[in-house]
């Protein structure tokens, strides 16, 4: 679940274009894997609400399934380590998933967009 202090995953992205591109690469490895480490690990997570929490993100009490939404997060995370690493192929599925289950989700779709351009920077 993310929280409203927690920093946003295509923050995490920039982070490590941004490391590459000063040619701190183990840096910018260590966020990659860390998007791809945490996405793996929560992918079939079983969650459930906290009623009392007092910074829930979304308006989630009457959500119906929040397995499908944590699902949707984590292939999202997935796809943005290996859009990092320059795997458009690779991270194309996951961005697709990540729309599949979201249908609202802005960044699968905009980072799904740009998985498909030819010659565009990562």
């Amino acid at each position: 679940m993310q929280y409203y202090y927690d920093q946003p995953a295509d923050m995490i992205l920039y982070k490590a274009l941004a490391s590459a591109k000063l040619g701190e690469q183990d840096e910018a490895r260590l966020c990659l894997d860390k998007l791809e480490r945490y996405g793996r690990a929560h992918l079939d997570d079983t969650v459930k609400n906290d009623f009392f929490a007092v910074s829930l993100p979304d308006f989630l009490i009457f959500e119906d399934d929040m397995g499908r939404k944590n699902r949707a997060h984590c292939c999202y995370l997935m796809g943005l380590a290996a859009l990092g690493r320059g795997d458009r192929d690779g991270a194309l599925p996951f961005f697709a998933e990540t729309s599949a289950l979201d249908l609202g989700h802005q960044g699968a779709r905009i980072y799904g967009q740009l998985c498909k351009k030819e010659g565009e920077p990562v």
